[in-house]
């Protein structure tokens, strides 16, 4: 009889809740109870809450960002970065995002995925924003597609609600002042509402 360490050695270091039953020729329910073991062993790391991918801690102990951004695509292969993110990482802001702030195509429900903050958009966002998203390799910032910094910035205006930078703590180039206003006017938001304040400041 084939012990877990044993499967679990046979196993790739992400894995798919379907993929562990189909190799392995267990029903949803006997892999259910196996996983859940493993689980409260260590052995096994789920992606995140109902995302039915795991991580074999077996074959890598430390979950690097290289799986954890492997298993969010496959959930969402739409994501892209945005939000705070974009902006700490293109040097906008001084505040460092607890987790990384991803854009995903809109559906009824999400999975949780840990070290990530879903947030879905319509398809319409998407096609007005792609176009100016520089998919090169050399531009992906954490190693996922990202919006421009004066789009992430809109995109968080768009929100009423949501998360806005401090202006004493946001620094947009001069070079970029126009790529803000474009940007908000894409998004289709009245830049003169926010923008005089935070333009000023810079």
């Amino acid at each position: 009889m084939t012990s877990a360490l044993e499967r679990l050695r046979e196993m790739p270091e992400a894995f798919t809740f379907s993929g562990f039953c189909k190799l392995n020729g267990f029903s949803n329910e006997v892999a259910a109870v196996c996983l859940r073991r493993w689980k409260e062993k260590g052995l096994i790391e789920p992606a995140g809450d109902r995302a039915r991918i795991y991580f074999n801690k077996l074959r890598s102990p430390e979950v690097d960002s290289t799986l954890r951004v492997a298993a969010l695509l496959f959930e969402y292969p739409s994501a892209v970065l945005c939000g705070e993110s974009v902006l700490h990482a293109s040097g906008w802001i001084t505040q460092i995002p607890a987790q990384l702030s991803v854009a995903v195509l809109s559906r009824p429900s999400y999975v949780s995925m840990h070290g990530f903050d879903i947030r879905g958009r319509p398809l319409s966002w998407l096609r007005k924003t792609h176009p100016l998203i520089d998919t090169s390799e050399q531009k992906r910032i954490f190693a996922l597609r990202a919006l421009p910094p004066a789009l992430a910035l809109a995109d968080l205006y768009a929100t009423a609600k949501g998360w806005h930078p401090d202006p004493d703590d946001l620094d947009i180039p001069q070079e970029e002042h126009h790529s803000v206003l474009a940007a908000f006017e894409l998004l289709g938001l009245k830049p003169e509402a926010a923008l005089p304040a935070l333009l000023e400041t810079n």
